[in-house]
C-alpha cells in the first residue's frame, strides 16, 4: 500500500514535473476522506495523508512556474473494493471525474488546491 499510494505517487510526479513545468500543466493527485479523518489503526489513512503533504509540498516547490496542483479527497466510492454490493452511500466514478473536471477547468489565475468530497449520508 505504501508503495502504490505514496511511492507510486512521488515516482510518478517527479517524472511529470519538467512536462508540467514546460507547459504549464495541471497534476491532480488522488488522495481519499480516509487522509483526512482519524481512522484508528489505518494504513490506508496515512498513505492518503501523505498525498495531501505531497500535493501541499510540489505546490510550494512550483511557486511562480504557473504549474497548478491538486488533490481531490473522495469519500467511499463504488469500486471493486466492495465485495458483492457496494453500500447504498457511495459516490459514483462519475461524481470524482466532475471534481477534477471542475478543478481543471478553471481559468489560469485559479489554482483548487484541495476538493474534498463525499456522499451525503457519510459522517466521516
Amino acid at each position: 500500500m505504501v508503495l502504490t499510494n505514496v511511492y507510486g505517487v512521488a515516482l510518478t510526479a517527479r517524472a511529470a514535473l519538467p512536462h508540467l513545468v514546460d507547459s504549464t500543466g495541471h497534476l491532480v493527485l488522488m488522495g481519499s476522506v480516509a487522509g483526512r479523518v482519524k481512522i484508528d489503526g489505518s494504513l490506508y489513512s496515512a498513505t492518503k495523508w501523505a498525498v495531501t503533504g505531497m500535493a501541499q509540498a510540489i505546490r510550494a516547490e512550483l511557486h511562480r512556474t504557473g504549474v497548478r496542483v491538486t488533490v481531490v479527497q473522495p469519500g467511499k466510492v463504488v469500486t471493486p473494493f466492495f465485495e458483492g454490493d457496494p453500500p447504498p452511500d457511495c459516490l459514483e466514478t462519475e461524481d470524482v471525474v466532475g471534481a477534477v473536471r471542475y478543478a481543471i477547468s478553471q481559468p489560469p489565475n485559479v489554482d483548487v488546491n484541495e476538493v474534498v468530497l463525499r456522499p451525503i449520508d457519510q459522517h466521516r
